[in-house]
C-alpha cells in the first residue's frame, strides 16, 4: 500500500532539476513570510531558521520541523531513528540560533494504532531529548498514509544573531567537515547496506551543535545551520547580509571524503550534500571550527572565482 502511496505521490510531484525545486520550495516560504513578517517580533518568519521574541532580558527562540518517511527516513533506518532525527533537526535551528534548548513537543502521525512502533520512537526521542539537556512537554499523535513526525521546540538566548549580519573581513568557518551523510546516502542507493557505510551515524543520528552555537554566539556576526547544503546556507546568509561569500578551495579539507571519491565529486558533496547539521557562521576571527573562506562586497557564493550554484537537498 505505501509503495503505490509513495508511486502516486512522485508522480503526481515530478522531480525538476534541483534548482527548480528548491526555487519552488523558497517561493512557498516567501509566502509565509510576505503574510506573517510584520508581527510584533524582533526575527520574524521568513528571516532566519528560528523566529525570536525578546522576554524581559532574554530571547525565546521558536522553531518547528517536519520529517517523513518518503522524504527524510533513509533505508535500513530503524523507528528509534526516526524519533532521535526529529529532535536533532529540529533542535538544529535553535543551535543556529545560538539559544539553549529548554521545551520539545512532537506531533506523530502514523499509519494504524502500532503500539510497538509508537513506543520505539517516543524512546528514541526521549533519549535524544535527555541528550541535549531538553524537556519534553507532549504532543500529539494522529494517522495518515506516511509516518510523518513534526517537532517544536523553544529555546533562549542573550542576543539576537541570525544569518543576516555577516560584513566585509569576517571569515567563513564550519563547525565540522560536511558531505558525509550525502556519501552514505548515495552509497545506499548504490546498493550498498547500512554496515558498509563509512558514517552511518551522520545519516541516521545527526547531532545537533548545540554546545557550539552557543559558544559561537559570544563572538560571531552571523550564523546558521547547515541542513539542506552549504550551499543553501551561504547563499541564504549572503543574500540577507547583503555580502559576497567566497570559499577558498585550498582552506578546504576533503580528507574525509576523498578515500572513497575523487576530488571532483568530493567538493561536489562537500558544497551540495545535505543532512550533515553543522553551523555555518563568519566572525573577525575564531578558536574553533574550520576556516573555509572570506566575506567580501558584493554579491552572491562562489568557490575561489567559480560560482557556487543554489542546489541541495529538497523536500519536493
Amino acid at each position: 500500500m505505501l509503495r503505490r502511496i509513495a508511486k502516486k505521490i512522485r508522480k503526481d510531484f515530478p522531480r525538476n532539476t534541483s534548482f527548480q525545486r528548491h526555487m519552488k520550495e523558497f517561493e512557498l516560504l516567501k509566502i509565509a513570510e510576505e503574510l506573517f513578517s510584520e508581527e510584533k517580533i524582533e526575527v520574524p518568519a521568513g528571516k532566519h531558521d528560528s523566529a525570536l521574541l525578546r522576554y524581559g532580558s532574554d530571547f525565546l527562540v521558536f522553531t518547528c520541523d517536519t520529517v517523513n518517511e518518503i522524504s527524510d527516513f533513509p533505508k535500513f533506518m530503524k523507528p528509534e531513528e526516526y524519533g532521535k532525527m526529529i529532535v536533532a533537526v529540529t533542535l538544529s535551528d535553535l543551535a543556529g540560533s545560538g539559544a539553549k534548548p529548554m521545551v520539545f513537543l512532537n506531533s506523530i502521525s502514523i499509519k494504524e494504532p502500532d503500539k510497538e512502533l509508537f513506543r520505539k520512537i517516543m524512546l528514541g526521542i526521549k533519549e535524544w531529548a535527555k541528550r541535549f539537556d531538553v524537556r519534553v512537554a507532549g504532543g500529539d499523535i494522529d494517522f495518515s498514509p506516511i509516518i510523518t513526525i513534526s517537532g517544536f521546540a523553544v529555546g533562549v538566548t542573550k542576543k539576537v544573531l541570525t544569518r543576516k549580519g555577516a560584513k566585509p573581513g569576517d571569515k567563513v568557518f564550519i563547525t565540522g567537515p560536511l558531505g558525509k551523510a550525502q556519501l552514505c546516502l548515495e552509497m545506499l542507493e548504490k546498493g550498498c547496506n547500512r554496515e558498509e557505510l563509512p558514517y552511518a551515524e551522520n545519516l541516521y543520528t545527526p547531532i545537533p551543535r548545540i554546545s557550539e552555537g552557543i559558544r559561537i554566539a559570544d563572538f560571531a556576526n552571523s550564523i546558521t545551520d547547515i541542513s539542506d547544503s552549504l550551499a543553501i546556507s551561504a547563499h541564504l546568509m549572503a543574500n540577507a547580509s547583503r555580502v559576497k561569500i567566497v570559499f577558498e578551495k585550498e582552506k578546504i579539507c576533503l580528507d574525509h571524503l576523498s578515500r572513497f571519491v575523487n576530488e571532483e565529486k568530493a567538493i561536489e558533496l562537500f558544497l551540495y550534500g545535505g543532512g550533515d547539521y553543522e553551523l555555518l557562521f563568519t566572525a573577525q576571527d575564531s578558536e574553533f571550527g574550520m576556516e573555509i573562506g572570506r566575506v567580501e562586497r558584493g554579491i552572491g557564493v562562489y568557490l575561489d572565482e567559480k560560482r557556487v550554484l543554489f542546489k541541495g537537498y529538497s523536500h519536493f
